[in-house]
């Protein structure tokens, strides 16, 4: 940067035009902070040291708007003495500054509001040259003051001078709100700001700026800048003046027509780098958006059409614009709550694991969805006749009732959309008079209609109904819904009728694998109670009672982790091993070496707990042996206990000698066994479980086995709903 002779003098001011000294400036960063030493220099020069750090600020501010919104080359100069100091910027760009509104989130703007503050008055000229220069006039303190001048005015007076351009045509927008124009202009400013300052950035060689972000803040910064402006003035006009509403009037080029498309496509763009956090600025407000693209789209078409000489189509005003997108909005959000709740049903039905499970999920979203005043989903009853109803939603009890009662080739509209496969829409009382009669005895209160058969593969396996209380007209998004609906229900009710028969397959073999009831031996009561996991699928818990001889028995009580088939197989295998060994010798550390060895030379990866008891009738002891099992309970006269036995590990883990357990068992005590689903808790030590069932039995000694094990469920099933297999067996002395 060096000193450069003085542009065309501007009009005088109010100081006298002596030591002047005046110095181009770049168009980079850098270029800003010389030009603001320059001016402190020359202040300081002049003897004006008090206001010194002021002018470098207000020169700092006049070449921040320069480099902004100017065309280089840009000059400052500095004019005066020790009293009086003006300094002055000039670039090429003829159009005069803006004072926007004031505004709490504009980035932009508070430069000449800065000046302003810290100068005794400021100004613009045109220069000879072309262009123009803005001023500034600080003085000393104590120093005699210059006049005010009326900014206002004189800015208001250039806007008058419209610089000579190519041909430009007129379009007319129309009135527009002001606050929306002036929100919205200083919205896209904060962007135009901080895309110059990455621009200049990468310029000042700080980093470079990749080539698709420099072709983005081109258009953004540069591209339809005219009508950019254009709209910025007449809105900061109009506010002026206290007009709630401003007449868009713009006089633009043809070329402002591909510069606004592109200035449209690169504000969307800019709008993804908000949302992306790689701006300061946030996403553009919705109703900004919508203000963009009514103005820039009508621009563009007025332009083009005005450009070959046609008449241009008239503009649709804001507002309906604002009332179309309003709708679309409106019916886009119908669209899209009906599609989350299909989304909804889909998760929830995934855990559907009963018909119940599905009619929940189903009515309640679809009562939701179309705003009816009750639905349900019925299927065929196990009679072959009539219909059952696994949920509903908004039906009264006797409509319910009467609906539990509906036969299959009854004249109503679910009874016969799963009979014939067809859906049945009834959209008004008339509809429901002449094609279903029957109705108006059955559900009286009920106008509208729709029934649709579930319908997988060529059968039809259900229906869904929907009753609404006034008059409803099913428009096609509607009845797609619905359908899809009856279509999801109809998967799934599938998958449960598969599931279910799984389930009972799984428990027939599960229980045709556990022990019968062992009938009468003498001198013992026996009690067993097994549940698979939460009442829905088999299990890895097993128990076997098997008597050695006339007077001895074992009982084991054993725990296979996991669940489903595949436990319930393991089960069987490992049943079998131990009531084969135990009939060769029922010694309980024989028995479970031997296991112990089954184990290791099949490489078995389960993992087994086991429990294992031998009584003998004309003794009062039991010998107990466990695999990593919980201790059993001993109920005597003494009252209700945990048996204090080692444990050891479960097998499949290692080979180890085990230890046995003597315990007392004189008649009329009770061995009461247990598998840990009883118990159990999330989020609770098993102990507290054991102890809750321990403080329930203190008086348990003289009851019968069937008694004590209803009174160990009863108390169990109290404190929680089990999602773990659930065996219990006791062993009393008789």
């Amino acid at each position: 940067m060096a000193e450069q002779p003085s542009p065309t003098p501007p009009a005088t001011g109010g100081v006298t035009r002596i030591n002047r000294a005046c110095r181009s400036v770049g168009d980079d960063i850098e270029a800003i902070r010389e030009g603001r030493y320059f001016v402190r220099d020359q202040v300081v020069a002049r003897g004006a040291v008090e206001i010194a750090d002021d002018a470098a600020l207000v020169a700092a501010e006049l070449l921040a708007n320069a480099h902004q919104h100017g065309i280089p080359p840009v000059t400052v100069c500095v004019v005066g003495g020790s009293d009086v100091v003006r300094i002055e910027v000039t670039d090429t760009n003829p159009r005069s500054p803006v004072r926007p509104a004031e505004s709490a989130t504009n980035m932009t703007g508070r430069g000449l509001a800065l000046v302003e503050a810290m100068s005794a008055r400021w100004g613009i000229e045109r220069v000879a040259a072309g262009g123009k220069t803005v001023w500034a006039e600080l003085v000393r303190p104590g120093a005699p003051s210059p006049g005010p001048l009326d900014v206002d005015a004189m800015l208001e007076e250039w806007n008058d001078d419209v610089p000579a351009a190519p041909e430009r045509f007129t379009v007319v927008l129309g009135d527009v709100p002001t606050d929306l124009l002036i929100e919205a202009k200083a919205h896209v400013d904060n962007v135009v700001r901080e895309f110059q300052l990455a621009a200049t950035s990468g310029s000042a060689g700080e980093a470079e700026v990749p080539q698709h972000l420099a072709d983005l803040i081109e258009s953004v910064v540069t591209g339809f800048a005219d009508a950019r402006d254009s709209i910025k003035r007449q809105a900061l006009a109009a506010a002026g003046r206290g007009d709630p509403r401003t007449r868009l009037t713009l006089h633009l080029p043809l070329s402002a027509a591909d510069a606004g498309e592109a200035y449209l496509a690169a504000l969307d763009e800019a709008d993804e780098y908000s949302r992306a956090a790689r701006l300061l600025t946030l996403e553009t407000p919705p109703e900004h958006r919508l203000f963009r693209h009514w103005y820039v789209e009508a621009v563009v078409s007025q332009l083009r059409h005005l450009a070959t000489g046609a008449q241009a189509p008239p503009i649709a005003g804001f507002e309906e614009r604002l009332v179309a997108e309003i709708r679309r909005l409106s019916e886009s959000q119908r669209v899209s709550m009906r599609a989350a709740r299909l989304q909804r049903a889909t998760a929830a039905l995934a855990r559907a694991r009963t018909p119940e499970d599905v009619a929940s999920v189903v009515v309640s979203e679809g009562v939701a969805a179309l705003g009816a005043s009750g639905g349900g989903l019925l299927v065929p009853a196990g009679d072959g006749v009539h219909l059952a109803l696994p949920g509903v939603v908004g039906y009264g009890v006797d409509l319910v009732g009467a609906l539990r009662e509906e036969r299959m080739d009854a004249p109503l509209p679910a009874a016969t959309a799963l009979r014939t496969g067809e859906s049945v829409w009834l959209e008004s009382r008339e509809e429901r008079d002449e094609q279903f009669p029957a109705l108006r005895g059955f559900e009286a209160s009920t106008i509208s209609m729709c029934a649709v058969p579930l319908i997988v593969g060529d059968r039809s396996i259900g229906a869904l109904r929907f009753s609404f209380a006034t008059r409803k007209l099913f428009d096609d998004d509607e009845r797609a819904f619905v359908m899809a609906l009856a279509a999801l229900t109809g998967q799934t009710l599938q998958r449960t009728e598969m599931y279910q028969a799984e389930r009972r397959a799984a428990l027939e073999l599960q229980r045709a694998l556990l022990p019968r009831d062992p009938g009468s031996i003498p001198g013992w009561e026996i009690a067993t109670y097994y549940s698979p996991a939460g009442d829905q699928e088999a299990g890895g818990d097993f128990y076997d009672v098997l008597p050695i001889t006339d007077d001895r028995i074992v009982a084991v009580l054993g725990d296979v982790m996991g669940r489903g088939v595949e436990a319930a197989a393991a089960m069987a295998q490992i049943r079998s091993t131990i009531r084969a060994y135990a009939i060769a010798d029922p010694d309980p550390l024989k028995v479970f070496a031997a296991v112990d060895n089954f184990f290791d030379r099949l490489a078995l990866e389960q993992l087994v707990t086991v429990l294992y008891v031998v009584a003998d009738s004309d003794q009062d002891v039991v010998h107990i042996v466990s695999a990593g099992h919980l201790a059993p309970l001993l109920v005597d006269r003494s009252g209700c206990r945990e048996v204090p036995i080692a444990t050891g590990t479960p097998f499949g883990v290692s080979m180890e000698d085990r230890r046995i357990t003597t315990v007392t068992l004189p008649p009329g005590a009770a061995l009461v066994a247990i598998t840990d689903g009883l118990v159990e808790r999330r989020g609770e030590d098993i102990d507290a479980g054991i102890a809750r069932l321990v403080d329930a039995c203190p008086a348990a000694f003289g009851w019968d086995a069937e008694t004590l094990l209803q009174h160990v469920i009863r108390v169990a099933a109290a404190e929680r709903a089990h999602d773990d297999d659930v065996t219990v067996l006791v062993l009393r002395r008789t």
